[in-house]
């Protein structure tokens, strides 16, 4: 492997502090683009951003005008963009809408104007790495609620229970089982989209069953540098079918070591090879979710060139034994990472949230959390006085990172922690039950 960027620039998409420090001390040119979202809720160190050449502010990474506009200016200076970070769903169309502009980061495919977009509609995603082999659901797209055809054609071509959602959603947004044809109708009709979802195209894929695994990697020139293989407590649409909050640590994910599972490894790397062919995927990062059946063959579902999001990174931090977003920075700028040295033999993270939507009244403490064996690291998202509606299981409020010698001390400790760490709520009359 070379410093395929080295004496190019790197342009970050969106805040992320430790990621842009990281960036900026590795290389020498480093421009910044934030949106609105970052300037008003985020607030970027100011002292960081200092050590960018540039800091663009758009108002969202999905306006197509103001991104030209950046691509334009970079043009006009003659900078050589060599990688274009973007760490976040929230940026991964308006960055690859950059790669195309820019000329950066395309090596895999540099004629395709529809690989980016191939990286977020789950559609597209799985016609690709389909036709690479990889195996997957069956699918239709459903281009509108409203559309009667295609809903027919729906109910008629695929075997029930299915998945109906956003063709472009993230962290279990607007996610619907539906287990009869007959139901499909009133489940159109009453359909919902959270408000961060912008487009209402959605897909509807045959229900799989099976344990839901993960698997968060670097790339560089098509190798693997870390392989990080995770599966969740349970899965994101269980947690969504129940209808009431995740007890017993069941919200979160433990990595599942190479020495204790290696068929899964071994499946899940041809897996993850069909599909980086598929989508022309050799270098960066990406976060794989599939799977795993009785007779262990992994069925695709989707793949996202970033970081996994939620508790992901802290968890990744301790498995990698460094921090994830340093590691981010070095691959980035220099197609390098250093392999992986976890800090406890079995890692792992889960959610805590409350019992009922509302008003968050009381957390627990630093001290409480410090203090408790096993408790690695946390990061609170939200905080007392923090209203929460419970609407889908991506609704964060604590994460906890956990570490253990065994499995079975991992199991006791996340079922132990989530019994002793609550969430308090008081109902409110404008959060929605």
């Amino acid at each position: 492997m070379t410093d395929r960027n080295k004496n190019t620039a790197v342009v970050l998409c969106k805040w992320q502090p430790r990621l842009a420090a990281e960036l900026m001390a590795l290389a020498p040119d480093v421009y910044v683009i934030l949106d609105d979202f970052d300037v008003q809720h985020l607030r970027p160190d100011e002292s960081v951003l200092a050590g960018a050449r540039q800091v663009y502010h758009v108002s969202s990474f999905d306006s197509i005008e103001e991104l030209a506009n950046v691509a334009v200016d970079l043009t006009l200076r003659g900078v050589e963009v060599g990688r274009i970070v973007s760490h976040t769903e929230f940026s991964q169309y308006g960055a690859g809408y950059l790669e195309l502009l820019l000329g950066a980061g395309r090596d895999a495919a540099p004629t395709d104007p529809l690989r980016h977009a191939a990286h977020r509609d789950k559609r597209l995603m799985k016609q690709r790495v389909r036709a690479a082999g990889a195996a997957t659901a069956e699918y239709r797209s459903l281009p509108a609620t409203g559309d009667a055809r295609a809903a027919e054609r729906v109910a008629a071509e695929l075997a029930f229970p299915i998945v109906l959602k956003p063709a472009s959603g993230f962290g279990t947004m607007s996610t619907v089982k539906v287990e009869r044809p007959d139901d499909l109708p009133a489940v159109l009709t009453d359909f919902s989209f959270e408000p961060l979802l912008r487009s209402r195209q959605l897909i509807a894929e045959e229900f799989v069953h099976g344990q839901e695994v993960c698997v968060d990697a670097c790339w560089s020139d098509g190798e693997a540098l870390t392989f990080v293989v995770h599966a969740y407590h349970e899965t994101r649409l269980g947690l969504t079918d129940r209808q009431r909050p995740a007890v017993g640590g069941a919200d979160g994910s433990r990595v599942l070591p190479e020495a204790d599972h290696p068929e899964l490894h071994a499946a899940l790397r041809a897996l993850h090879d069909k599909v980086n062919l598929g989508l022309g995927i050799r270098h960066g990062t990406t976060h794989l979710e599939a799977f795993v059946g009785p007779d262990g063959t992994p069925v695709f579902s989707e793949v996202a060139s970033r970081v996994g999001g939620g508790w992901i990174p802290r968890l990744l931090s301790a498995q990698l034994g460094r921090d994830v977003w340093e590691n981010l920075a070095r691959l980035s700028v220099t197609g390098h990472c250093p392999p992986a040295r976890p800090v406890r033999p079995y890692v792992g993270a889960v959610h805590i949230g409350p019992s009922r939507p509302g008003v968050i009244t009381a957390m627990p403490g630093d001290g409480e959390l410090a203090a408790h064996p096993g408790v690695l690291d946390w990061q609170r998202v939200r905080r007392v006085g923090s209203r929460v509606t419970m609407a889908h299981p991506s609704e964060w409020c604590l994460f906890l990172v956990l570490g253990a010698d065994s499995a079975d001390e991992y199991e006791q400790l996340r079922h132990e922690v989530a019994e002793r760490f609550r969430i308090e709520t008081e109902e409110a009359d404008d959060v929605r039950a």
